[in-house]
């Protein structure tokens, strides 16, 4: 074990700071920014930033630097954003997580009456509909409007009853979008900028296609075509899934988006919504979660929104990644000790998959120690 990591496991987390954060960055992010085109990364330790660093080019063959303020597309990590949209709707409107959606939805059919008329906000946003997994996932990706899949709705079968079993959706968990159309006369985009965007001062964050490729600052997508990384275009498929994988941001803003995923910004989201949409609501498997196996991963839910975990002798780590064509990201934390990373990056390496469990295992080699990680002082 290297001394520089035998010190690191003799401090609590609120006071190593940065020597956690530059443990993370040089045994699991230097291996993959070594190869790709671009990428960036923030580390918070405490509840402070620790580190926030970028990464290579917006494309390869130009010399244009990803920079704090540069867009990438974070994809399935937007459904953070949703699980908050949906709790900030039941705070202040008369919505509950109960209400059903046929109430509100009124345009709705589904193959089973008895089931659809069950389904409520708080089954779309913890992947518990019942419905067959990846219900028209297959539909976004065509020329189809998403008014147009949800009218098929009527044709998918339901695995389980609602609220029984785990099946993670695109579709039906935008549903949340149209709700909060129908409570606040808002389309999705803007009220996510009006209440969470603007609030958080995530000044370059956005929704939708044309507000990512018409910035001047964005990272192209790459793919890698067995020799060399290549840029292709940017699809626009997904983006008719907002709450699911529309949201646009620099690693700026995704600072903003995790400290406030630690609690430290409770004027725009309070403890009690954080509690929400952290808490572990469905059982799945870890081939489900996509995770690599670690003897140290413990039992694995979703939550609203999240996808949560215990790793060793701790419980409470929250994640998602994001994936579309040419760009993965993964955010992860751990809010009792205020500690956690975001890492975006416009290709698909492989190692991004790994990040996850590996910013667990550094985490629990420090608490293993026995310190107070909970001081934030």
């Amino acid at each position: 074990m290297p001394y520089f990591f035998v010190i690191l496991l003799l401090l609590p987390l609120s006071v190593l700071g940065g020597g956690f954060a530059a443990e993370f960055e040089s045994r699991y992010i230097q291996p993959i920014v070594a190869d790709v085109p671009g990428a960036a990364l923030v580390v918070v330790v405490g509840g402070k930033v620790r580190l926030q660093k970028t990464y290579g080019v917006v494309s390869v063959g130009e010399s244009v630097p990803v920079t704090d303020q540069s867009l990438f597309r974070i994809a399935s990590i937007s459904k953070g954003f949703a699980s908050a949209a949906a709790a900030l709707l039941v705070r202040d409107t008369e919505m509950t997580w109960q209400t059903p959606l046929k109430n509100e939805l009124a345009y709705l059919r589904f193959k089973s009456s008895e089931y659809g008329e069950q389904i409520n906000l708080w089954h779309i946003m913890s992947q518990t509909t019942g419905l067959m997994p990846h219900a028209y996932t297959n539909l976004i990706e065509e020329k189809m409007s998403y008014r147009r899949i949800l009218e098929r709705l009527h044709r998918v079968d339901f695995v389980c009853p609602p609220g029984r079993c785990y099946g993670y959706q695109n579709v039906v968990f935008s549903l949340v979008g149209e709700l909060v159309q129908a409570q606040t006369s808002l389309d999705y985009a803007e009220f996510v900028d009006h209440r969470l965007f603007q609030p958080l001062a995530m000044n370059r964050a956005s929704i939708g296609h044309d507000a990512y490729v018409e910035d001047e600052n964005h990272a192209r997508p790459h793919i890698w075509n067995g020799g060399r990384w290549r840029a292709v275009r940017s699809k626009s498929d997904y983006y008719k899934v907002p709450p699911a994988a529309g949201v646009n941001a620099s690693i700026s803003d995704m600072c903003q988006w995790l400290l406030a995923q630690l609690g430290q910004k409770p004027q725009v989201l309070s403890p009690e919504i954080l509690d929400e949409m952290h808490q572990g609501v469905i059982r799945t498997s870890r081939q489900q979660a996509h995770y690599p196996y670690r003897r140290e991963l413990g039992e694995i839910y979703y939550g609203l929104g999240w996808r949560v975990f215990d790793y060793g002798s701790q419980a409470g780590f929250v994640h998602h990644g994001g994936y579309v064509r040419g760009m993965m990201s993964t955010m992860v934390f751990h809010r009792p000790t205020k500690t956690g990373v975001v890492f975006l990056t416009n290709s698909e390496p492989k190692g991004v998959n790994r990040l996850v469990l590996d910013f667990a295992d550094l985490h629990q080699s420090v608490v293993s120690s026995g310190i107070d990680v909970l001081a934030t002082r």
